[in-house]
């Protein structure tokens, strides 16, 4: 197990309203949060947990050509500029009574599929802690089509982003102050 000095924490709030998915003109209702914790140095995301609610899973919609690319991603700002990359991974999907939980667990990343040949694990990584990235999840109650963004001509490479979410990178913990445990 990777010492705390070796692990990233982060979080983000799911919701039509964040820019990325009001952009696509999302008039999706549903909501959450997601946590990630990834060691960089070996380019691994631990754990990503992200509890959404008011999405039933089959409504998710992979992306990409022939949907190589899965419902839910990471992509960087700004969406569309010229190191923009769409980071795939293979999480489970688990429904539940008003939405689904999807996890991805212990997993080496693998390069962005989609992005420029220099955007790599350690990009990916890199705009995560620099604040400049966020998740894309993808369902067919949003399509391109409606979309009335400048210059798209009711076409695009995905179904229409219904929820996204800024990651945010928490504060490392200070090695000097000692957790409380309670029984």
């Amino acid at each position: 197990m990777p010492s705390a000095a070796d692990v990233t924490r982060a979080v983000s709030e799911m919701r039509a309203s964040h820019p990325t998915s009001a952009n696509w003109g999302s008039t999706h209702e549903g909501w959450g949060a997601a946590s990630l914790t990834y060691n960089r140095d070996e380019g691994r995301i631990i754990e990503l947990v992200m509890t959404i609610s008011g999405v039933a899973p089959d409504t998710l919609a992979s992306a990409g050509p022939g949907g190589v690319l899965g419902p839910i991603h990471i992509h960087n700002y700004p969406q569309g500029g010229p190191d923009f990359f769409v980071q795939q991974m293979p999480g489970e999907i688990e429904a539940t009574e008003d939405g689904f939980i999807y996890r991805v667990s212990n997993w080496t990343m693998e390069p962005a599929m989609v992005g420029p040949d220099h955007v790599d694990v350690d990009f990916v990584l890199s705009e995560i802690a620099a604040g400049n990235a966020y998740f894309g999840l993808h369902t067919t109650d949003a399509f391109c089509p409606g979309n009335k963004k400048e210059g798209v001509a009711g076409t695009c490479a995905a179904p229409g982003t219904a929820l996204s979410g800024h990651i945010t990178v928490l504060p490392a913990p200070d090695p000097n102050v000692l957790a409380l445990v309670t029984r």
